[in-house]
């Protein structure tokens, strides 16, 4: 018997808009959210921030968003909107988790 769940993995690419012509696809593999947590776990300067950003959305993304000069509050949204895209739920969703994590 085989147990077909191709169907089920959806492969659908996940994306993130931060501005005008700032589309980014983001990189939801299961080691590249691990090696994410472990970075915040750790460290969450401002450049822990970027590297997580780096790591989930490539180098172009990293320079494009620090060039933005980003407040704090709106690096956070950045961050949140893309950890919502990786887990699959709302941004509002991940908002309140977010908030929960940060007590």
């Amino acid at each position: 018997m085989n147990l077909n769940i191709t169907d089920k993995l959806g492969i659908e690419k996940q994306e993130i808009t931060i501005a005008e012509g700032k589309t980014y696809e983001v990189n939801c593999g299961a080691k590249t959210m691990i090696k994410a947590q472990e970075i915040f776990k750790k460290d969450n300067s401002f450049e822990a921030m970027f590297d997580v950003i780096e790591l989930l959305l490539g180098k172009k993304a990293r320079k494009d968003i620090y060039d933005m000069d980003l407040t704090v509050k709106q690096l956070q949204t950045v961050i949140i909107a893309i950890m919502a895209q990786i887990n699959e739920i709302s941004y509002e969703e991940m908002e309140k988790r977010f908030q929960t994590s940060i007590k």
